[in-house]
């Protein structure tokens, strides 16, 4: 028992002597935290949070074209592409065509160029804005595309 006062008083001792953090915020330090708040609240649509890449740019894609509805799960064939029949059943049903990069799928612009090549591995150059590609060429590839294939 004596050894255990003894460690409270130690332990009080110490919290005695040692100098701490104060306990209470002091109204300037929520002050400043309210304003700081509020700034960045007023700005945040200056400063555009962005998934790493230019929403308007020039390239080249390699992909499957396929549609937007079932996108990266459409049904596959036993080659493991996409399912020509999948992809015209969901476009007439409202469906658009579209690029199937990696685990995205990019809408393809003119949709008349695109159900050329539905289910076809293809390298498409055009535009990209607002995740629509513009097609100015297609073209057939015969290589697999890469399941992590990038813009290039």
């Amino acid at each position: 028992m004596e050894e255990l006062a003894r460690t409270d008083s130690a332990v009080l001792s110490f919290r005695e002597e040692t100098p701490g953090p104060k306990t209470r915020c002091s109204v300037g330090s929520i002050v400043r935290l309210a304003i700081t708040a509020f700034l960045l609240l007023l700005f945040h649509p200056l400063f555009p949070v962005t998934d790493g890449q230019n929403k308007n740019s020039t390239g080249s894609w390699q992909g499957y074209v396929t549609d937007t509805h079932c996108g990266t799960n459409c049904q596959v064939t036993k080659d493991m592409t996409p399912d020509k029949k999948c992809i015209v059943q969901c476009v007439r049903k409202g469906s658009k065509y579209g690029l199937w990069v990696g685990k995205r799928v990019y809408v393809l612009e003119p949709q008349t160029t695109a159900a050329r090549f539905a289910a076809k591995n293809v390298r498409v150059s055009g535009d990209l804005k607002n995740e629509t590609i513009r097609i100015s060429a297609i073209e057939e590839v015969d290589k697999a595309a890469s399941p992590a294939a990038t813009k290039q």
